[in-house]
């Protein structure tokens, strides 16, 4: 069974009647009544690049409203009550989540999106897609992963320090752990790896499946499942983990991480683009030391965005020229810059601007890293419940590094509650 319009709606009628109230339904249907109105949150669009959309598009009366505060759960309470909605809205990485309320939004096929769909990459686009056909997302950026590594402290080690070189020493995540046994064996006190969840998120992200098909129907064979849990409790048990799980922040990172970003403990760290931004602003006193390169095991993604229109807007095909134009290949570079949102259209990937030497990188072009990598991600189903069952795992992982949970009762303790969580929403019998 799939995930119910009618259990979408229970969500939303309990956040709707407290955030709208009981007389909510009485209230105008979009947030500006012959105007169009863009919800996204903070550094989720470029500011110029909505400016500009207000200018180019006067007859549309573009309204970009920044949400204050979480986005979801203000469009999930606008959806119940049917009141104060957007016309387009962002829609984050829980994409399908909307899925079962696709009738809630309009088909950017039905407003020319498939001629546009070749601008971008198939993978990402295929995100923005439910199981029935419905093009429900128009993408704004991608999470491309990559190996951050402080280039100044290998070479110190005496080892691989050039990203081609160090990229061909850890091309599998069996030969990362045994280069940093080396490492650490040279650099004693020093982490390789930030914590058992990394392992596990960025392990999985490379695998062309995950939890459910596109029927929402649990995979009999969770061998990948598997994989990257042994993979995590084999860097633990190595002693490569620094065990910051436990006190990230949403972004990945906190106090403890940011310091050893700075002293040299964190010697190196799989993550996506999007961290660069962190690592720069906590660690700047690390400039020119870092370098980056192609992930152990291969490509894989983490993290990106959408734009999706809601059936209440009353003019969606110019809704969509709008959005078409704000996401087009030629902005995306300006975003990229300004906010360094990575680019979800490949096009871009060799605009001159972005291959620039980065000073904090040692002069290297990171777009040629992130840029390969993206065009490489395999295109997976990500299912409702991806997000609910991967905090799950790397919850029971965290009880295993923080809390010295024996790792077996830990990976039997996770499958229950998945399996749990599956029965509550029709998935298992």
């Amino acid at each position: 069974m799939t995930l119910t319009r009618r259990g979408f709606l229970a969500v939303t009628a309990a956040l709707g009647a407290t955030a709208l109230g009981v007389g909510a339904c009485t209230s105008p249907t979009t947030a500006n009544p012959g105007k169009l109105t863009l919800w996204y949150s903070s550094n989720g669009l470029s500011e110029k690049v909505l400016g500009e959309a207000v200018a180019r598009f006067p007859e549309r009366h573009l309204v970009p409203s920044k949400v204050s505060g979480e986005l979801k759960q203000r469009l999930l309470a606008a959806l119940s009550g049917e009141a104060y909605l957007p016309d387009i809205t962002m829609i984050g990485d829980d994409i399908s989540t909307y899925f079962a309320a696709a009738d809630r939004f309009v088909d950017l096929n039905t407003v020319g999106a498939q001629q546009d769909q070749g601008r971008y990459l198939d993978w990402k686009w295929q995100a923005g897609r439910t199981p029935g056909g419905v093009q429900l997302g128009f993408p704004i950026d991608i999470g491309p992963a990559a190996l951050y590594y402080r280039h100044d402290l290998f070479r110190e080690a005496g080892l691989p320090s050039e990203p081609d070189e160090v990229a061909a020493a850890v091309s599998t995540w069996d030969d990362y752990f045994e280069f940093g046994k080396r490492a650490q064996e040279k650099l004693p006190g020093r982490y390789m790896i930030t914590d058992t969840k990394t392992v596990f998120t960025y392990s999985l992200a490379q695998e062309s499946k995950k939890y459910l098909d596109k029927q929402n129907r649990y995979l009999s064979d969770q061998s990948q499942v598997r994989r990257a849990w042994d993979r995590a409790v084999q860097a633990f048990r190595m002693g490569l983990t620094a065990g910051y799980a436990g006190n990230a922040s949403s972004s990945g990172d906190s106090i403890d991480r940011n310091a050893a970003w700075s002293t040299g403990k964190e010697l190196s760290f799989v993550s996506a683009s999007w961290i660069t931004g962190s690592l720069k602003q906590a660690a700047p006193n690390t400039s020119g030391n870092w370098h980056l390169c192609r992930p152990p095991g291969g490509p894989g993604n983490q993290g990106g965005s959408f734009l999706a229109i809601t059936k209440y807007c009353p003019d969606p095909q110019g809704a969509y020229e709008v959005v078409k134009w704000i996401l087009g290949p030629e902005n995306q570079p300006r975003t990229y810059l300004e906010l360094g949102l990575f680019p979800s259209s490949p096009a871009v990937y060799d605009d001159p601007q972005l291959l620039q030497p980065e000073e904090f990188f040692g002069g290297q072009s990171t777009m040629s890293v992130f840029g390969a990598v993206a065009k490489e991600v395999p295109a997976v189903y990500f299912s409702p419940f991806d997000i609910t069952i991967s905090d799950t795992y790397t919850d029971e992982l965290t009880n295993v590094e923080s809390a010295g949970k024996d790792p077996d009762r830990a990976w039997d303790d996770a499958n229950r509650l998945v399996e749990r969580l599956l029965r509550r929403q029709g998935v298992l019998a």
